[in-house]
């Protein structure tokens, strides 16, 4: 067996290094949280942010069966408060103060109102698990003029309640809640007892974890696993290649001496973690797509394709779809390349006018990307729930599978933006000389 290792260093050297590794420490954190059981992964929901609204709703509201009455949305409100504009009193629920948690209404993700003889206000918050952008606080303010419509006896409060750790700055009419303040301070409810010690503490732990995934590292620190796996990619790559044999994980724990036997189980996680590249992942789907009859262009980790109107709308190969490959993630973009930002600028103002989707705003950021390329879409389309699969085929075919479904299903994203430019694409005229030509 070939034994060489990075400069000149013994397997057993390397693996004492990554061991050592304060990534590798974080790496093994989360594993042993991925292990424990967690409803949110069984049902698949820890991704979506429809679910976390609920959760957010739940909690907000005191009459909830989480038992701890006002305790967090007096917390939220404190959080969220605007200097002058939402009142102490109000926060503290004095005057008999009657609360109503609202889901969806009028497309606001959670709205609350707030009424007694100190005033009637309404709270209405967008909920993106993301980082905040200029175009979620145009969201926001939109809402904000329907409910003021609607509702013109109330006093308005609006929040942008995102991942970022701070709000943009100069929005000051707009309030910001960090997602990561959320957890912290359901993290220290939590510890307090204040949820008991029965089934709802028992979700609030799991739910911890499905917000930590959510909001994931903090900038500074996001590419963590990239340069985990690139500082120890010899060893790793060697692991890989040994997990290929006749009872490779018993032989790859084996490699972990005794002292380290704790690391054993993280060890062989992150080993198959490496096997998934993004390359070999990305060429199976080209494949995939190849006999759909889709013509990809494959550049470094991503695919690309034309959008399906492009023609008819006369802008060829302005409208591309991209699938980006990555360690723990896949996502799906529709992206304006940059030479044609000029010619398509009333279209991409008309999209912007006119949403394809009202109630997922949020996977349409259009906004300028890196590279002079304008950003329509985006979604993450396969996380670490189907890339942490316990082998290479088992992942593969998930992966094929979830692509398939992303392009197959009548409710998909991608059917309604194909059917949305195609109606942006169709023409009577050419139509009506078509059906004539057919005829004759």
């Amino acid at each position: 067996m070939d034994r060489a290792a990075t400069d000149g260093m013994t397997r057993d050297e390397e693996l004492v290094k990554l061991v050592g590794d304060s990534g590798f420490l974080r790496y093994h954190g989360e594993y042993a949280k991925r292990r424990a059981f967690n409803a949110f992964d069984v049902l698949r929901y820890a991704e979506y942010e429809i679910r976390h609204s609920n959760v957010m709703a739940w909690l907000l509201d005191p009459g909830e069966t989480h038992g701890i009455g006002r305790g967090f949305l007096e917390w939220f409100l404190g959080q969220a408060r605007l200097p002058g504009k939402l009142p102490a009193k109000i926060v503290r629920g004095d005057g008999g103060q009657t609360v109503r948690v609202e889901r969806e209404l009028h497309y606001v993700d959670v709205t609350i109102f707030l009424e007694s003889d100190q005033g009637r206000h309404i709270v209405a918050i967008e909920n993106k698990p993301g980082w905040a952008s200029p175009e979620h606080y145009d969201q926001v303010r939109a809402y904000a003029a329907v409910l003021r419509e609607k509702y013109r006896g109330h006093e308005i409060h609006n929040v942008l309640l995102s991942s970022s750790r701070e709000g943009i700055e100069d929005e000051d009419e707009i309030a910001h809640v960090s997602w990561r303040d959320v957890g912290a301070q359901i993290e220290t409810m939590h510890d307090a007892g204040v949820f008991g010690q029965g089934e709802v503490a028992a979700f609030i732990r799991q739910y911890l974890v499905a917000v930590g995934r959510m909001i994931g590292p903090e900038e500074s620190d996001a590419d963590y696993f990239r340069k985990l796996l690139d500082n120890h990619h010899s060893l790793l790559k060697h692991m890989s290649g040994v997990l290929g044999d006749e009872g490779g994980d018993h032989k790859v724990r084996a490699m972990v001496p005794e002292r380290h036997a704790h690391y054993r189980d993280t060890v062989v996680r992150l080993a198959k973690d490496f096997e998934q590249e993004p390359t070999r992942l990305r060429d199976a789907v080209r494949e995939m797509l190849t006999s759909r009859g889709i013509k990809t262009t494959k550049l470094g980790q991503w695919l690309n394709w034309e959008l399906e109107a492009a023609q008819a709308l006369g802008i060829p190969w302005c409208f591309r779809w991209q699938l980006a490959f990555q360690y723990r993630q896949i996502s799906v973009l529709l992206e304006v390349r940059s030479h044609c930002r000029k010619a398509v600028k009333d279209l991409l103002a008309f999209v912007r006018e006119t949403p394809m989707d009202r109630h997922r705003r949020d996977r349409y950021p259009m906004r300028p990307k890196d590279f002079g390329y304008f950003n329509v879409y985006r979604h993450q389309l396969v996380g670490d729930e189907i890339l942490s699969g316990t082998s290479t085929a088992a992942v593969t075919e998930a992966v094929r599978q979830a692509v398939t479904e992303f392009l197959d299903a009548e409710d998909s994203d991608y059917t309604r933006i194909n059917d949305y430019f195609r109606c942006l694409a169709f023409r009577p005229e050419a139509a009506a000389a078509a059906v004539a030509e057919k005829a004759e």
